[in-house]
């Protein structure tokens, strides 16, 4: 017994040698230094030929060094412990390749693929190595021989990975496909394969051939299943008119719950497409028998309503608030509505005292903690509103203290800074927004980024903060929503400190004041004004943006839009504007093909 152990001990001893020295050659091979991975290889070689992870790790050190004479000896060698020559045909086949060799090399790739005829078992060994050699065509024919020759295998995932990598997107599509028809719950994964290949171009050859396989299969075969990825199709490419269209299908096949279609309008809202957003909720509206599902619609149609609404609409949607809480109730169950309500009555309808009294009323419901800190968030921006910030401190204080491991907290320490920015207590902000420009969220992180970048470029050589302060009076003015007084505002401090390093910022917070306003003709005018004067600033992807959109959608000029999306196409490729100006500029090229659906 004793004997025994001691045979065990050094059994793994040298195994566990073995492995370090293979590390050791690894690392030698992965920094360039051939010869000496070439040394330790051929000692482990010798230790023990039967070990094939050994004699292939020589065969890649000797074409390295381009020693393919060695190759054809060490296989050779190697040959003599096995029975056949089966493990080793491809790498003789490869090694032949690698000489300019390919007739010689083909005949021992196609005597590699003929073993799979009698031994289908062998099919993935055989394609695999094929797969380690990038030789991916004779791969696929491994896999496609195996399971002609037993139906029983099934290689289709390989299969379908393969006819990606070589860029067969079509046949990698389809095979795709087949696998989620057997199987629905691959869909996930497939949509994850088929990102890969899919953008949000149309016309991008991998959509185009996605939705042709795609409209294919739908014609022989109204499956559901086909809608949903043509939906998805619809929805990475942003057209959230067509996506409804599919999951409108899909409803009335199924008959099932409206949650897909909730989610349309939620992604099609994050991306402002008001329009779609809205057609999707009046059908929801229409369509459902659930009280829930049409108070969610309901409620998010009024939102948008609210949103886009003009002062004289103001009574119309005050009325409207009032009913649906006449019909569903003024409790937890209706919290966002209240909280919708209330933001619409204080930020836009200049009613800030009955705003408050919606939330304080809502606050003594029975709501949870994170509902209890939203109302208190939403309490503090009225106060941010009429100017107290003192109080406005103490509600973002509490939301920090009460989840203190929440984003609340992290959006309320950001509001803390803003309300001391509006202040003119910089320094203070500062310090706040340093900790923040690290935060899990990456709104708050970006917001963050942004007013920091505001106050310590705009600080450094005015230690008085004169211009600062005048803009961040500006800028209070315009969370107001008092539009033309913060005009106004923006155009005294650019009178009064033309030249300073703030006027850029200035200019294009006024100029979106002016889009708001439709005084279309004065926003172009100052963008234009940032393109020529800050034209290697942060702001003039912006600018260029902002003219584009200007152009397109209301000063009816699509080759001046086009021309400005061009500018931030070549000069400004890591704009956060640079997709979807790519997106506009080619369509305003007519390169989309507004026929499909």
């Amino acid at each position: 017994m004793r004997y025994v152990i001691l045979f065990i001990v050094l059994l793994l001893a040298a195994n566990f040698c073995d492995g370090q020295d293979s590390k050791l050659a690894q690392n030698y091979m992965d920094q360039g230094e051939f010869t000496k991975a070439l040394n330790i290889y051929q000692k482990l070689y010798q230790q023990n030929k039967r070990n094939q992870n050994n004699v292939f790790a020589l065969i890649d050190v000797y074409h390295e060094l381009e020693r393919y004479q060695s190759v054809d000896s060490l296989l050779d060698d190697a040959q003599l412990g096995w029975r056949s020559d089966q493990p080793f045909i491809i790498e003789r086949g490869y090694n032949q390749v690698l000489q300019g060799n390919d007739s010689l090399g083909e005949m021992y790739y196609q005597k590699a693929l003929s073993i799979i005829d009698s031994l289908p078992q062998m099919t993935y060994q055989i394609a695999n190595r094929f797969e380690r050699r990038n030789e991916l065509e004779e791969a696929i024919q491994a896999y496609e021989i195996g399971m002609a020759a037993n139906p029983k295998l099934n290689f289709t995932y390989q299969l379908a990975r393969l006819y990606g990598e070589q860029g067969q997107l079509e046949k990698m599509f389809d095979v795709n496909i087949k696998m989620i028809e057997d199987n629905a719950v691959y869909r996930s994964r497939a949509q994850a394969i088929f990102s890969q290949y899919v953008t949000d171009d149309p016309e991008n050859e991998g959509n185009q051939l996605l939705r042709k396989v795609l409209l294919l299969r739908l014609r022989e075969n109204p499956d559901p299943i086909y809608n949903q990825l043509l939906s998805w199709l619809f929805v990475q490419q942003k057209d959230f008119e067509k996506a409804f269209i599919q999951e409108k299908a899909i409803y009335k096949r199924t008959e099932s719950n409206m949650d897909n279609l909730q989610d349309l309008v939620n992604t099609a809202l994050d991306e402002g497409d008001l329009e779609a957003a809205e057609s999707i909720l009046e059908y929801m509206i229409s369509e459902t028998q659930s009280r829930s599902v049409k108070y969610i619609a309901q409620s998010l149609q009024l939102r948008i309503k609210a949103n886009r609404s003009t002062p004289e609409q103001f009574d119309t949607i005050i009325a409207s608030y009032d009913n649906l809480l006449s019909i569903y109730g003024r409790d937890a169950e209706t919290f966002r509505l209240q909280l919708d309500y209330a933001d619409f009555l204080a930020f836009k309808a200049d009613q800030p005292k009955k705003a408050s009294d919606i939330l304080v009323a809502l606050e003594k419901t029975n709501l949870s903690k994170f509902q209890q800190a939203d109302v208190k968030m939403k309490l503090a921006d009225i106060l941010v509103l009429q100017e107290q910030f003192n109080r406005a401190l103490i509600l973002y204080s509490q939301v920090q203290n009460d989840l203190p491991n929440d984003t609340r907290a992290q959006e309320a320490q950001f509001k803390v800074a803003r309300a001391s920015y509006f202040q003119g207590d910089f320094p203070w902000s500062l310090t706040q927004l340093k900790v923040l420009r690290s935060a899990a969220s990456k709104l708050i992180a970006n917001d963050a980024m942004e007013l920091s970048l505001v106050i310590s470029d705009h600080s450094l050589e005015d230690t008085t903060f004169v211009a600062l302060k005048a803009f961040a009076k500006a800028d209070l003015k315009q969370y107001q929503n008092k539009r033309k007084e913060a005009i106004s505002d923006y155009s005294q401090l650019l009178l009064n400190h033309k030249g300073d390093p703030i006027e850029d910022e200035a200019l294009v917070k006024q100029a979106q004041l002016y889009q708001q306003e439709g005084e279309f003709e004065k926003a172009r005018n100052n963008y234009q004004l940032v393109i020529e004067n800050y034209a290697d600033g942060i702001l003039a992807d912006d600018a260029y943006y902002q003219l584009g959109l200007l152009y397109q959608e209301h000063l009816e000029d699509p080759i001046k839009a086009q021309e400005y999306f061009e500018k931030i196409i070549f000069n400004h490729a890591d704009s956060i504007h640079f997709v979807d100006a790519r997106r506009r500029y080619r369509s305003l090229r007519g390169d989309e093909n507004t026929k499909a659906f």
